[in-house]
Parts: structure tokens; sequence; C-alpha cells
């Protein structure tokens, strides 16, 4: 799968099986908007006043950053950019997070898109890309500044 990706601020490239969409809460809705902001940067550092950001962007992200470990999810921060990216088959060490797929398809999708379209369920998605892939769980990782990486496990 290859897609152009074009931000003007922060946003996050997400990878995943639409069948997770079910398990984002509103608890994941709010680490994911918190995820977009590093720098507290945004609105959203008012809403902990006197507060380190480093520790509330750690603290409020955990949600988001447990889905991901539980292979549900990739997510990866992208500063303002334009690139293209593909997502191939790689046989490398690099790959160290889990990627599950269970329904036989997998995405890739702007966080800002997926937040907005889970905001807004009457919104259809737009997606950067879809694959086909077999079930099971998979490796991934960023191999590459423009190369996600991702091999099935045996």
């Amino acid at each position: 799968m290859q897609f152009e990706v074009q931000c003007d601020m922060n946003d996050g490239i997400v990878i995943m099986d639409p069948c997770f969409v079910k398990d984002m809460n509103e608890d994941i809705l709010n680490a994911m908007n918190i995820f977009l902001d590093p720098d507290g940067e945004t609105e959203l550092a008012d809403d902990f006043p006197g507060e380190d950001w480093n520790d509330v962007y750690k603290r409020e992200t955990a949600p988001l950053i447990s889905l991901a470990k539980d292979g549900k999810l990739w997510i990866r921060l992208l500063p303002p950019c334009e690139k293209s990216f593909v997502l191939k088959e790689a046989d490398d060490d690099k790959l160290t997070e889990k990627l599950m797929i269970a329904s036989g398809r997998v995405v890739a999708v702007m966080a800002s898109e997926l937040l907005q379209c889970l905001y807004y369920p009457e919104l259809e998605m737009e997606q950067l890309g879809e694959a086909e892939l077999e079930n099971g769980e998979y490796k991934i990782g960023s191999s590459a500044d423009v190369m996600i990486g991702i091999k099935r496990q045996k």
C-alpha cells in the first residue's frame, strides 16, 4: 500500500484493522487529541492548569498507548509535512510493535480524520489506503523515513 500524506499541523498516521474501531471509546479519543499535541501548544493545555505538560501528556495518552501495545492500532506522530509512505512486507529486526489483523483488512488513515469520524459517525472516513492481509499477529514499525514495514508472525 502506498499513500500520500499532507498535513499543515501536527497529525498522525494510524494503521489498523477497522474492526477495532469499536474499541475506541471516549478515553481513547481524548488520549488521541492529546497525543497530537506533544508540546501543549493548543487549547487542550488550558484544561490542565498548573500541571507540567510532559506529565499530562504521559498520563493522558496512556489509554491510547495501551491500545497500541495490544496491537489494535499503530500510530506515529507527524510534524507538518508532505510525504509519500509505503506499507510493505519487511524482514527487519526493527519491527518491534504489534498489529493484530482480525478482519483481513488493514487501513491507513490520518489520526485527525479518524477522530473527526469517531466524533461524527455520519461522516465517511477518508482513508489514505487499504490492503488485504491474512488474519493474525504482525510486527510493524518504521524502518526508514517513508517506509512502514510489516511482517506476519508465524
